[in-house]
C-alpha cells in the first residue's frame, strides 16, 4: 500500500508511490480481469460442448443397444437380451440401459453400481417411459451424478440409455484448465519481463535520489553515472555542482570554528559574554550542560536569569571592587553565590567575572563552574563517617600494602560484637580473632580471594575478647583505586551466632527427619505452595517405580495428577490431588488407591494442606492387608460351606437313624455314608490344622534328615497301589538312590497330595507319569519330581490361584477334596528350601514339579 501524497495530488492512500509498482500493478489487474472473464466464457462453452458430446455418444450407444437388442425383443428371450445389451453396459458413462417391447411393456433393465458391477432388473417396474412430448434427450440428476436419458426406437420395440455427462465434461474441465494455466504463465512472464524493464530504466534515477539523501554526509562526493535520457543526465550535473558549492563553504566555517571551540571545548566551565547591559551575546559549550540551556536559547539572556541578583550594575561594582589585571587591563572578581538552571532549580557556582574595555565598548565575560559534586562529596563524606559510625554492624578497612596487612579503621559496632575497643584492633591483622582456632576451611577461602582481589563472605568462628565464642559472618570487598590496583579492603562484621544455633538445630532435626522419612515403609509426597513437588522419600518411589526420574522437583501438581493417574486401574481412577482438598473436611481419611503399574498394588492416600500453603501426600501400601482380608473373607465363606455339606450329610443320616426303624442293608449304607463324610471332616481339619501348624512354627517343627528319594516314592505311590491305580501309575526313577534332605513325614504328605490331585482331575483314566529330573534351587543342586498326568488341565486364571487356600479348579463338586492340597504342597515344599513348578493346558493336562534339596552327604542316612 502507497503512503499519503505529500503533495496532495488526490492520488488514493492505496496507490503505491514507485512508477515501476504502479505499472507491475496495472499490469496485474489487467491479467487478473482477463482471466476472470476467460474463466467466465469458457466455463459455458464447456458446460454446452460436454452436454452435446455426451448426447452424441448417448444416442449412439442407445442406436446400437436397440440394433442390437431387436430381435431379443422380438421373440421375447430374456437371455439373448441380457447378452446383447451387457457388452455396451459396461461402457464408460453408461448409468442403465432399460428396455421395452412393442407394447410399451418393461423387459429388461441393466442396472450399472457404482464400482462397476451391472445388476440385471427383470420386468423393472421404475421405468420411467418417454412421455409424449417429452424432449430430448432427457437431462436428470441420480444422487449426485448428472445425466440423459436417450431413447431408440427398434423393430420390437425401444432401448433407453441413461449417460453420465460426467466424463465428456471433466475431460473438457481439463483442457479449460491446461489453457487458464498457459495464459497465466504467459501474463506472469509478461509482468516478470516488465519488471525487470523498469527496474533496468529506472535505475539511475534510484542512485541520484539516495546521492541526494547523501549529499551532506559526503561532502564534495561526485556521482559518475550513464543516463540513458538528457533529463537524468541534466539532473546528474546539477547535483554534483551543489555537492562541490556545499564542500568549499562548509570547509571554511569548519576553519572559523575550530578555531573557536578549540579553546571553548577544553574548558569545563559555563563561558559566557555579555554586553554593556550585562546580556548573553555568547555560551560556550559546556554552558549547556551547567544551565540545561539549548545554545541558542541564551541569546539575549540577562545575567540576573543565570545568577540572581547579579544585574549589570551589581556586575561593574563586583569587577571593579576585584583584582586589576595588568597585562590585559582587565578587572577580575571571584565569587560564590546560587546559580540557577532553566527549571527554577539553584545550584552552588564559583564565578570568575571580568570587566573589559574595548575600543567598541565595555564588556563583560563570566566563567561559572558548577560546585555541586564537590559540595556534596564533602557533605557525603560526612555522611559515610557518621553512617559507619552509627551501623550495628562492624566495620574495619585493612591496608594491603603494609607488613601484615593491618586494620587502621575499626567502627563502634566493632567493640560492641568483639569485646575489643577500636585502638586494640588497629595495627593489628583481624586474625586475632580467632585465637587458636586456625584449623578453618573458610580462612583459607579468604586468603584466597584476597590473593585473587575478589569479594568474599564466610562465616568464622571468632572469640570476643572475654573468651566467648560467637559466629561472626565476614563480608570482605576490594576497594579498587584510580589506576585499577588494590590497596584497602573492607570488612563488614555480623554476628550471627543465633541464627547458625538455629540453623545447626534445624539441620540437626531435618536430619532426623529425612531419616525417619528415607527410612518409612509409607511415601511421602511434599508439592510447595505453588504446587510443585519439592520431596519424594524412598518409599513413594519404590511404590511407583519413578526411580529414573529423581530429578523430578519442577512436576506440576497437575503433571503430577496425570502421572500418577497413568500408574492406576482405569477401571478405578483416582481423585486428583486439587479434588481431594477441594472436598475433603476430614483429611485423615484415606483415598484407596489401586495401581496396576509398576506392580499391582493398593494404597491408602492422605492429602494435607499445612497452613503455609504445602501440600503433603501420605501413601501407605496396604496391599498386603487388602488381599489378607480378601483371602480370609473367601476363607471363611469357603470353608463354612466345605464343613458345612459334609456335616449335613452326618446330621441328617444320623436324625434318620434316631428316628426311624431302617431295614439292615440300608442302615449299613447310611453308617457308610457318615463314615466317609467324617473322614472327609477329620481330612479337612487335619489340613487346616498342618497348615496352622506350619504357619504358626515357619518350619521349625520340621525334622529335615537325608532320605533315600527312590523310598519316599514308593512308600507314597503305595497307597495308590492299594486303590488300584498301580496300572496308571508309570514311575520312571533314574534318582532312586539320590538323598535329599528333607522331612520324610511332610514330604510323603506333599507327593501325596499331589499325586492325588492328578488321579483326581483325570477323570478319563489316563495315565500318570512320575519321573525325577535334576536341577538347582537357589543355587544348591536339587532333585525334582516330576508328576505329569492327562486329564482337565487349567486355564492360566486357574492356575495363577492354585495355591490359594479351599481354591479348585472343578468348582462343579463332582470331584471330591477340600482345595487345601496345593496350598500343604507349596508350604512344605518352601520350608525344607525347595520350590514347586507348575505347568497346565487346558484340556491337554497338568505337570507339577516338586523341586526337593539334595543331602550334602551322598551316603543314604534314612529310608524315609
Amino acid at each position: 500500500m502507497g503512503r499519503p501524497d505529500a503533495s496532495g495530488g488526490g492520488r488514493p492512500r492505496w496507490w503505491p508511490r514507485r512508477l515501476g509498482t504502479q505499472v507491475l500493478l496495472v499490469l496485474s489487474l489487467v491479467t487478473l480481469a482477463t482471466m476472470a472473464a476467460l474463466y467466465g466464457a469458457t466455463t459455458r462453452r464447456v458446460d454446452d460442448v460436454a452436454l452435446a458430446a455426451s448426447r452424441q455418444w448417448a444416442e449412439g450407444i442407445a442406436r446400437a443397444a436397440a440394433a442390437q437388442a431387436g430381435p431379443a425383443l422380438a421373440q421375447h428371450d430374456a437371455a439373448a437380451l441380457e447378452r446383447a445389451l451387457l457388452p455396451l453396459a459396461r461402457l464408460p458413462g453408461v448409468l442403465r440401459i432399460d428396455t421395452i417391447d412393442a407394447a410399451a411393456q418393461p423387459q429388461l433393465a441393466l442396472q450399472v453400481a457404482p464400482h462397476g458391477a451391472v445388476g440385471v432388473l427383470r420386468r423393472p417396474a421404475d421405468v420411467q417411459l418417454p412421455q409424449p412430448g417429452e424432449p430430448e434427450p432427457a437431462r436428470l440428476r441420480i444422487g449426485s451424478i448428472e445425466a440423459m436419458r436417450v431413447w431408440a426406437p427398434g423393430g420390437a420395440g425401444s432401448v433407453g440409455v441413461t449417460y453420465a455427462v460426467a466424463p465428456a465434461q471433466s475431460l473438457l474441465e481439463r483442457l479449460r484448465y491446461d489453457s487458464v494455466a498457459a495464459i497465466a504463465m504467459v501474463s506472469l512472464l509478461t509482468i516478470v519481463a516488465a519488471h525487470l524493464l523498469l527496474h533496468g530504466a529506472l535505475a539511475p534515477l534510484r542512485r541520484l535520489a539516495a546521492f541526494s539523501r547523501t549529499m551532506h554526509r559526503a561532502r564534495g562526493a561526485t556521482l559518475d553515472i550513464t543516463p540513458r535520457s538528457q533529463e537524468l543526465a541534466d539532473l546528474s550535473e546539477a547535483l554534483n555542482h551543489a555537492s562541490t558549492a556545499m564542500h568549499a563553504q562548509f570547509e571554511a566555517i569548519r576553519a572559523t570554528e575550530e578555531r573557536t571551540h578549540a579553546v571553548l571545548d577544553a574548558v569545563p566551565d559555563a563561558v559566557i559574554g555579555l554586553n554593556a547591559q550585562a546580556h548573553v551575546d555568547f555560551a560556550s559549550p559546556a554552558a549547556t550542560s551547567v544551565f540545561g540551556l539549548a545554545p541558542d536559547q541564551f541569546a539575549g539572556l540577562a545575567l540576573e536569569q543565570l545568577l540572581p541578583g547579579i544585574d549589570a550594575a551589581e556586575a561593574r561594582r563586583r569587577a571593579d571592587g576585584g583584582l586589576y589585571m595588568r597585562a590585559s587591563g582587565t578587572q577580575l572578581a571571584r565569587f560564590e553565590t546560587l546559580a540557577r538552571r532553566h527549571d527554577g532549580t539553584e545550584f552552588p557556582a564559583d564565578v570568575s567575572l571580568a570587566r573589559i574595555e574595548r575600543p567598541g565598548g565595555m564588556r563583560f565575560t563570566c566563567v561559572i563552574r558548577d560546585i555541586t559534586e564537590q559540595r556534596m562529596g564533602l557533605s557525603m563524606l560526612n555522611l559515610y563517617g557518621r553512617a559507619l559510625e552509627c551501623t550495628t554492624n562492624g566495620i574495619v578497612i585493612s591496608d594491603l600494602n603494609m607488613p601484615g596487612q593491618p586494620v587502621f579503621y575499626a567502627n563502634a559496632a566493632f567493640e560492641r560484637i568483639t569485646g575489643y575497643a577500636p585502638h586494640e584492633a588497629i595495627g593489628r591483622n583481624c586474625d586475632f580473632l580467632q585465637r587458636a582456632d586456625r584449623e578453618q576451611p573458610q580462612i583459607a577461602q579468604l586468603r584466597a580471594a584476597i590473593v585473587q582481589r575478589e569479594s568474599c563472605t564466610v562465616v568464622l568462628r571468632n572469640y570476643r575478647k572475654d573468651g566467648s565464642l560467637f559466629f561472626n559472618e565476614l563480608a570482605i570487598a576490594p576497594v579498587t583505586e584510580a589506576d585499577g590496583s588494590v590497596r584497602h579492603y573492607v570488612g563488614v562484621l555480623n554476628d550471627v551466632t543465633e541464627r547458625e544455633r538455629t540453623r545447626l538445630a534445624i539441620a540437626e532435626r531435618s536430619a532426623r527427619l529425612n531419616a525417619v522419612f528415607d527410612l518409612s515403609p509409607d511415601g511421602f509426597v511434599v508439592l510447595d505452595r505453588s504446587g510443585t513437588l519439592v520431596y519424594a522419600n524412598r518409599a513413594f518411589v519404590a511404590m511407583t517405580g519413578w526411580e529414573a526420574d529423581r530429578g523430578d522437583e519442577a512436576l506440576t501438581l497437575q503433571d503430577f495428577d496425570r502421572r500418577f493417574e497413568r500408574l492406576c486401574d482405569p477401571a478405578q481412577p483416582p481423585r486428583s490431588v486439587q479434588q481431594v482438598l477441594s472436598e475433603d473436611d476430614n483429611d485423615t481419611v484415606p483415598d484407596t488407591l489401586v495401581l496396576t503399574l509398576p506392580q499391582r498394588r493398593v494404597l491408602a492416600r492422605v492429602v494435607r494442606r499445612q497452613h503455609d500453603g504445602e501440600t503433603i501426600l501420605f501413601f501407605r501400601d496396604i496391599t498386603r492387608e487388602t488381599e489378607v482380608d480378601r483371602m480370609k473373607s473367601e476363607f471363611l465363606t469357603t470353608a463354612a460351606h466345605e464343613l458345612r455339606t459334609p456335616m449335613v450329610s452326618v446330621y441328617g443320616f444320623t436324625e434318620l437313624l434316631l428316628h426311624r426303624q431302617v431295614p439292615d442293608a440300608r442302615r449299613r449304607d447310611m453308617l457308610e455314608t457318615i463314615h466317609r463324610q467324617s473322614s472327609l471332616l477329620i481330612n479337612m481339619v487335619n489340613e487346616l490344622l498342618d497348615l496352622a501348624r506350619i504357619e504358626a512354627r515357619q518350619g521349625k517343627d520340621l525334622k529335615c534328615e537325608p532320605c533315600r528319594l527312590g523310598a519316599l516314592v514308593d512308600e507314597a505311590s503305595a497307597a495308590f497301589a492299594a486303590q488300584g491305580g498301580a496300572q496308571r501309575l508309570q514311575l520312571r526313577l533314574g534318582h532312586a538312590d539320590t538323598a535329599v534332605m528333607v522331612d520324610p513325614e511332610k514330604t510323603h504328605r506333599a507327593i501325596t497330595n499331589v499325586l492325588s490331585n492328578a488321579f483326581k482331575y483325570s477323570p478319563g483314566g489316563g495315565a500318570v507319569e512320575l519321573a525325577t529330573v535334576a536341577g538347582e534351587v537357589h543355587g544348591r543342586p536339587a532333585v525334582g519330581l516330576r508328576v505329569r498326568d492327562h486329564g482337565i488341565g487349567m486355564t492360566p486364571e486357574q492356575l495363577a490361584r492354585v495355591f490359594e487356600r479351599f481354591y479348585r479348579a472343578d468348582p462343579s463338586g463332582n470331584i471330591p477334596g477340600t482345595g487345601l492340597g496345593m496350598s500343604l504342597v507349596k508350604e512344605i515344599t518352601e520350608l525344607q528350601g525347595g520350590r514347586v513348578d507348575i505347568r497346565s493346558t487346558a484340556g491337554e493336562g497338568t505337570e507339577v514339579v516338586l523341586w526337593l534339596p539334595q543331602a550334602e552327604a551322598p551316603a543314604l542316612l534314612s529310608a524315609g
